[in-house]
C-alpha cells in the first residue's frame, strides 16, 4: 500500500512528464493485487475456482511486467535519446523550450516547437529582410533536418554557397546533403568538389538533377529574389510554379526563401500564391504565418546538436542521389 501511495504521489506530481510515472504507479497497484488472489486461492475449497485463480494471476502478472517493461523501455529511450542537461526537465516537467522574449515587440513566451519535416511538411516561403539573419536561418534548417533523418537539397548561389560549404559541409561528405550552385559564369552542368554547378541560362535542367530524389526528401531554393532580378519576374514565377507542381507530385518538401524589402508588395503577393504556408524572419527566430501548428521556429545556430551513431550510420546508407 506505501508503494501504491508513493507511486501515484510521483504521478500526480510530474502529470506533466513522463508517462513512465504513470505506468510505475499501475505496476505498484497491480504487484499489490497481484498478492491477494494467491490467498483467495488458498482459501478456497473448490479446485475449480483455484485453479482459475491462479490461471488468471499469470495472466495479471503478464500484464503488470509488460506495464513495469514499458516504463523501464521509456526512461531508457529518454537516457539515450535526451542531451544530459535536458533530462531532469524531460522527465519531471516534459520537454520544455520555451522561455521569455526580451525583444520589446514581442514579450511573450515561444511556443513548442514540432519536428521542422513536419511543420515544412508542405510548400513554405520564407520571406527574409537584409537585415534579418538569413543564411543563419538555412544553416538552421538544413541542421534540424539532418537531425530528423531528412535528406535535403541545399540550392544557392555565390558567394554563399562557399560559406554554406565551411559552415555545414560535413552533411554533404557523409551524404546527408547535397548543394546545388546556380552559376552565371559555368558553360555546362558539372560537379566541382561536391557542389552541383548548373548554368544560369539552362536553369530548366534543374527539374532533371533533382527527378530522381526519393519521397520526403527536402529541397531548400534559397536564391528565388536574385532570379528575380537576373532573369526577370515573369520567368521566374514560371519556374517555380513548375518546381510547386513537381514537388508536390513527387511528395517532396520544398522550402523557398524571398527577401520581401527587394520586390512590390505585388510581387510578393504573386510568389505567396504559390505556397501553402507563409513564414517570416524576425529577430532571432521563424515566425510561421499561414500554416503549421506553431507560431515561432527559435534558432539553434551555434549550440551543439546531439546524434547518436547510429543514426549518422543510417544517414550514410540514405545518401541522396541525382
Amino acid at each position: 500500500m506505501a508503494a501504491i501511495y508513493f507511486w501515484v504521489k510521483v504521478y500526480f506530481e510530474t502529470k506533466k512528464g513522463s508517462i513512465a510515472w504513470l505506468l510505475l504507479a499501475l505496476t505498484a497497484i497491480f504487484l499489490v493485487t497481484s498478492s491477494i488472489f494467491p490467498s483467495i486461492a488458498i482459501g478456497s475449497q473448490d479446485q475449480d475456482i483455484t485453479e482459475l485463480i491462479f490461471l488468471f494471476l499469470g495472466f495479471w502478472s503478464a500484464v503488470y511486467t509488460s506495464i513495469f517493461a514499458a516504463a523501464g523501455f521509456l526512461m531508457l529511450q529518454a537516457f539515450r535519446t535526451i542531451p544530459r542537461e535536458k533530462l531532469g526537465d524531460f522527465l519531471i516537467e516534459g520537454m520544455v523550450f520555451t522561455k521569455p522574449i526580451e525583444s520589446e515587440d514581442d514579450m511573450e513566451e515561444l511556443p513548442e516547437v514540432e519536428q521542422m519535416s513536419k511543420l515544412l511538411s508542405r510548400s513554405t516561403l520564407i520571406e527574409y529582410t537584409p537585415k534579418t539573419r538569413y543564411e543563419d536561418s538555412v544553416i538552421e534548417i538544413c541542421l534540424r533536418l539532418y537531425g530528423e533523418m531528412v535528406n535535403t537539397v541545399l540550392v544557392s548561389t555565390q558567394p554563399r554557397t562557399e560559406m554554406y560549404k565551411e559552415k555545414i559541409g560535413d552533411l554533404m561528405d557523409i551524404g546527408a546533403m547535397k548543394f546545388i550552385e546556380i552559376s552565371s559564369t559555368s558553360k555546362h552542368v558539372s560537379n566541382e568538389d561536391g557542389i552541383v554547378k548548373l548554368p544560369a541560362d539552362e536553369i530548366e535542367k534543374f527539374f532533371e538533377l533533382t527527378s530522381k530524389l526519393p519521397e520526403g526528401c527536402a529541397v531548400i531554393f534559397e536564391p528565388i529574389s536574385q532570379l528575380i532580378l537576373t532573369d526577370g519576374e515573369q520567368r521566374t514565377y514560371e519556374f517555380m510554379s513548375e518546381m510547386v507542381e513537381r514537388f508536390s507530385a513527387s511528395q517532396l518538401v520544398l522550402v523557398g526563401l524571398i527577401n520581401k524589402d527587394a520586390h512590390n508588395s505585388q510581387t510578393i503577393s504573386k510568389f505567396e500564391g504559390l505556397f501553402l504556408n507563409l513564414a517570416e524572419e524576425r529577430d532571432a527566430k521563424i515566425r510561421v504565418v499561414k500554416g503549421g501548428k506553431e507560431e515561432y521556429i527559435r534558432f539553434y545556430v551555434g549550440e551543439k546538436f546531439f546524434m547518436e551513431q547510429d543514426v549518422e550510420v543510417i544517414l550514410e546508407e540514405k545518401k541522396v542521389e541525382f
